[in-house]
């Protein structure tokens, strides 16, 4: 496609050469019989030529060069080279009207039809070593040597340098990229005025140097073969095409015209036949693959399979029609529900900071802002302390000293009235601290029948005398009773036993 692109391109006449622009950051001429003044910024400052004179043919019997006639002077003959001009350097031996200059020519004198009937190939061909200065082409091998012409030549040249006379004439210059044809120049010499004379401007006279002009208004090469002259170009005459300086010729050239088809035509014409007939050459070439896979399936399934193929796309395309889906469609769309099932959970599974909260059951800040029930945290510690005393800890131990205190009354009694009793586990307070004791109270430890009865027949029961107990700081541990002596079993029993009382 890139190719194809730059072919379109390149034949369209979109590639070309670069020249120099026209207007204040290039060249402008404004054109006059009675004077012409060309603006330059083509070189290292901006130039200005002012009363120039353009130097034409008087047609009058016997032609001649006048500064004051209206006919153009012709240059015509075979376009053997060309060079354009973006800018121009003095260090390379530009000066004067050469600033001026946008494109030079080499055209070998002779007649247009005669240029016509040369054969590609046949006419002379030159080899640019460089064209600095405009009317000074350096050439090296080829059919023809320009720096080397003089009066022992066999063809005469004119070497021009162009001035555009107008925006059109200076745009249709490109006409000249193409060497080898044959090409008319219109156009006025320039007439030397003070301080710009010499190689190149019009020279009036009868001397062999001196310029004239041929019944056909051709201007005379002269004795050395070779004319070098500037030249404000009116119209450019090519074969099939004109450059004129108004561009309302009838066949006027365009960059990129194409005979025939025109510029245009020739682009669509382009399109069409080159895009359309890949495209359709594309499709031809899909139709001959598919009829050739078709005949070799026909000749491996034979008549029934192909038959039987056709109905299994027939059945597919029914199917569908009905909404119904092939196991691959089934199997993706299920684990397209799949995936976007799992997605769903994943983000119901994210609790959030208030779920959070509620599922610990604790609010660090309530507990803080909250303030105690009873009194004041003070009361106990200081408040560099870690353990702080609260009204509800104060009740537990009050608790937790009347038991001992009871504990220890129970004792006493039991040491008056002896009995059997198990051995006391070691009581849970010895092991805790002052401030976590157990709300629960210790239950009383029941005597078995057996070893109270007799005792209760002989003896009264003793009074219970109170006995003042010191009270101990919680902070202390409770120190364990030694467990009294077990008396032995009796195996009988005296008729005085009442069993009828069976209570603990």
């Amino acid at each position: 496609m890139a190719v194809y692109l730059l072919a379109l391109m390149t034949l369209a006449g979109c590639l070309g050469p670069q020249t120099a622009s026209w207007g204040s950051d290039g060249v402008e001429v404004d054109f006059s019989q009675d004077g012409t003044t060309i603006s330059s910024d083509l070189g290292a400052s901006s130039i200005e030529y002012e009363d120039i004179l353009p130097v034409g043919c008087e047609v009058d019997g016997t032609n001649y060069l006048s500064t004051d006639s209206s006919s153009p002077i012709s240059f015509t003959g075979f376009l053997a080279s060309s060079y354009f001009y973006e800018s121009h350097d003095s260090i390379n031996g530009a000066k004067n009207l050469d600033l001026a200059v946008t494109t030079s020519v080499a055209i070998q004198s002779m007649s247009f039809d005669k240029a016509s009937e040369i054969v590609e190939g046949d006419g002379a061909r030159v080899d640019l070593e460089d064209w600095f200065m405009p009317l000074d082409p350096q050439t090296r091998a080829g059919t023809i040597d320009l720096d080397e012409i003089d009066g022992d030549s066999d063809d005469y040249w004119y070497i021009l340098g162009l001035i555009p006379t107008t925006e059109n004439i200076h745009d249709g210059m490109r006409s000249l990229d193409e060497w080898h044809q044959p090409v008319t120049i219109e156009g006025y010499l320039v007439n030397p005025i003070v301080n710009i004379s010499g190689f190149g401007y019009f020279s009036s006279g009868n001397s062999s140097s001196s310029h004239s002009v041929d019944s056909e208004c051709n201007l005379v090469v002269g004795d050395d073969h070779r004319q070098s002259v500037y030249v404000l170009v009116d119209k450019i005459i090519l074969d099939d095409a004109v450059v004129s300086d108004d561009g309302d010729s009838k066949d006027e050239w365009a960059y990129g015209d194409v005979p025939f088809f025109g510029r245009a035509g020739f682009i669509l014409f382009f399109l069409i036949v080159g895009v359309g007939g890949g495209f359709g050459l594309f499709i031809l070439s899909q139709l001959f693959v598919l009829h050739g896979a078709k005949s070799t399936m026909k000749t491996l399934l034979g008549k029934e399979g192909m038959e039987k193929i056709k109905k299994v796309a027939s059945d597919l395309r029914r199917s569908k029609a009905m909404g119904m889906i092939s196991p691959k469609e089934r199997t993706k769309k299920l684990d397209r529900e799949a995936k976007e099932e799992k997605k769903e959970q994943q983000k119901s599974k994210k609790p959030s900071k208030k779920e959070e909260s509620a599922i610990s059951g604790f609010d660090l800040d309530s507990v803080l802002s909250s303030s105690p029930s009873k009194g004041n945290t003070s009361e106990f510690g200081s408040s560099s302390s870690s353990v702080v005393a609260t009204p509800e800890s104060m009740e537990i131990d009050k608790a937790q000293e009347s038991r001992d205190y009871e504990t220890q009354d129970y004792t006493y009694q039991k040491e008056e009235k002896p009995a059997w009793q198990p051995p006391e586990r070691e009581s849970r307070t010895e092991h805790q601290s002052s401030n976590v004791v157990s709300s629960e109270p210790v239950k009383q430890k029941r005597e078995h029948f057996s070893s109270v009865a007799p005792n209760a027949a002989k003896s009264p029961p003793a009074v219970k005398k109170k006995k003042t107990v010191r009270k101990r700081k919680s902070v202390k541990k409770a120190q364990a009773e030694p467990a009294p002596e077990q008396e032995p079993k009796k195996n009988s029993f005296s008729e005085d036993d009442d069993f009828s009382d069976f209570s603990m």
